[in-house]
Parts: structure tokens; C-alpha cells; sequence
């Protein structure tokens, strides 16, 4: 852990070398060096620094004003997390970690709604939308050449589990990036996050993000990349997800219905996806004026695991009538 008094970071890359061991360090007059490393995809000309309140990318900056109770923690390869303290214990927190410039270009992912993220481009913090889940800045490394001549290098932010707290980025109207950590549990509090936004950077921003979240799967230990994935072997059948037809009114009928127009065309499914409207749910800012649907979403809370009363078998049907039935489960096989 490195005092959030220690105001100078500098991450350097010399491309002669290969290799560092992980806990090689060097302090010097309240400055903390990262002697950094890379594959050869991965390799810069230049060296970002973070010193005197600054975050530096090839001699752009990146962020000013970074606060004083931001914490920089160098992580097992080399790369380093960001994270924040606070002289409060809360569920929720939002800390700033600096102002993004006007003209540093940046993609992002964002939860456009509780189970979708989209992408949005940008050049300032305000452009930051939040629940922002990647953010990737690029670096002009030379600010005398032009736009057509300067190389480029990009840094990359993912926010990520910090022990019981998730986390996220977004901006203000002051042009600030900011950093929510968030617990979504009133009796789960904390004031301190070492390691809530891991941050890595390169010269190639295909080959930056497949590094990084290798080191992140190997940090963490909590998830395996697509690559190492078995894919299932139902994704060699036919199948029907009910949400373009139903949203959140599918019910029993309208899946026999649809079940049996497919079959009639020939095409019949081998298994189907219920989707979202087969359990009970509780929105808590339906209520609420002033709320955009988009919002509105955000509230709604899943009230029971099992299947809500459109698909519960009634005590009066028999077997050969009975409403088709989930149980726990949101994918359905029939039997051909």
C-alpha cells in the first residue's frame, strides 16, 4: 500500500528490458518509481508518469487535480490499481480522482440499462456517463507533432471488485472523472478501497485490453477469459429466446403459440430462453417523479427466485394442461 501523502508516481518503460520482478521498487524524495515492463506488442517509446498532481501520458495530461486521498497500489505484474480513502465508514462512496481535459479522446462502456452496456466516445469528464465500466483514453506522445504524425498510446481503466464493494466510473459538469465504490448493502460499510480501478496502458488497444484482463484474471482468480471457456453444447441447437416477441409480458400461451409456429415452418426449436417476466419483480422508483425511464429501471428488484403466478400450474389443470413451468430455471428444452 502506498500513503496517500506520497504525491509522485512515474511508471517507466525502457523497451531493452524484458522483465522486472514484482516488488521491485524505488523510493526517492516522496517519489515511488515502477521500473515497467511489457511484452513486445506491448512496449512504449515513452513513459506515462503521475507526479505533482498530475496524470501523465507521454507528456499529455491525462488527469490534473488528482486528490491527495487517492491511493496508487502497484499490482502483482506490474500494472497498477487506483483507489481512494475516505474518513467516513459508508455503503456508498464517490471520490474524485482528478479532471479529465478537454481533447483527450476516450471510448467507454457503459450500463445504459441494468443488464445492457453500449459504448460512447467523447474528449472531456463531462462526456463520462455514469455506471461507465471501461474507459480508454488516448495519448498523443508527442504534443509538437501533428495529429497525422504523432504516435498514439492509450491508457486503459477498468473499474473492478474491491472486496464487498463494486465499482464504476463516471464525470461531472467540472470536467472531474470519479470513482463510485458501492456495496448496494446499508450494514456493509467501509472507508477504505486500495483496489478499486485497475489501470494499465500500451500502444495497442486491442492487444492492451487482452493483456490486462489476462492479469486480471490471474490477480483476481474469480473468472476465466472466453478463450479457456468450454462452450456448452446446446449452442449446437436451434433455439428461441421469447424476449423480441413478449419483453416482459411473456406467459404461457404466447410460448405454446410461438413454439408451435416454428414448428409448423419447419424450423422447430431444440430448447428455448425465457426471458425476463417469469419471476416476480418490485420496482422501488416507479413512484418516483422526475425519473426518465432509464432510470426507473435501475430500481427493480427481483423479489423470488421461483416463477411468478403466470406460470405456476393451477390446482384445478391436469397434467396434459398444465402451463409450461420453468421452476428455477430460465431455459426450457422441450422434448422432439
Amino acid at each position: 500500500m502506498v500513503s496517500p501523502s506520497l504525491r509522485t508516481l512515474s511508471l517507466n518503460a525502457p523497451i531493452s528490458s524484458l522483465f522486472l520482478y514484482p516488488n521491485q521498487r524505488i523510493f526517492s524524495n516522496r517519489c515511488l518509481r515502477l521500473q515497467k515492463t511489457w511484452k513486445q506488442s506491448m512496449c512504449l517509446s515513452t513513459k506515462p508518469v503521475v507526479s505533482d498532481e498530475i496524470l501523465r501520458i507521454n507528456s499529455k495530461d491525462a488527469l490534473t487535480g488528482v486528490p491527495e486521498n487517492i491511493v496508487v497500489t502497484s499490482s502483482t505484474n506490474d500494472s497498477v490499481f487506483l483507489g481512494a480513502t475516505s474518513t467516513d465508514r459508508s455503503c456508498r462512496h464517490v471520490f474524485k480522482l482528478g479532471v479529465l481535459e478537454a481533447g483527450v479522446r476516450f471510448l467507454c462502456l457503459f450500463r445504459f440499462k441494468i443488464w445492457w452496456m453500449i459504448p460512447r466516445m467523447g474528449n472531456s469528464g463531462s462526456d463520462v456517463p455514469v455506471e461507465t465500466q471501461m474507459l480508454l483514453l488516448e495519448a498523443r506522445e508527442d504534443q509538437s507533432f501533428s495529429a497525422s504524425n504523432a504516435s498514439t498510446s492509450y491508457i486503459l481503466f477498468l473499474p473492478v471488485l474491491d472486496g464487498d464493494f463494486r465499482s464504476s466510473l463516471q464525470g461531472n459538469s467540472a470536467n472531474e472523472l470519479e470513482l463510485c465504490v458501492e456495496s448496494g448493502d446499508p450494514a456493509i460499510v467501509a472507508s477504505q478501497f486500495l483496489k478499486a480501478v485497475f489501470v494499465n496502458y500500451g500502444n495497442n488497444p486491442f492487444d492492451l485490453m487482452n493483456e490486462s484482463m489476462k492479469i486480471l484474471e490471474k490477480h483476481k482468480g474469480t473468472f476465466s477469459l472466453r478463450e479457456t471457456k468450454k462452450m456448452p453444447g446446446m449452442l449446437d441447437w436451434f433455439g428461441w429466446c421469447t424476449w423480441d416477441a413478449f419483453y416482459t409480458e411473456v406467459n404461457p400461451q404466447g410460448i405454446k403459440d410461438g413454439l408451435k409456429s416454428l414448428s409448423d415452418g419447419g424450423t422447430p426449436a431444440k430448447f428455448i430462453i425465457i426471458d425476463d417476466g417469469w419471476q416476480d419483480t418490485y420496482n422501488e422508483l416507479e413512484k418516483e417523479e422526475g425519473l426518465s425511464p432509464e432510470e426507473i429501471q435501475f430500481g427493480s428488484r427481483l423479489m423470488n427466485i421461483k416463477v411468478n403466478n403466470k406460470f405456476r400450474k393451477n390446482e384445478n389443470e391436469s397434467p396434459n394442461e398444465a402451463t409450461i413451468s420453468t421452476s428455477n430455471s430460465f431455459i426450457y428444452s422441450p422434448i422432439y
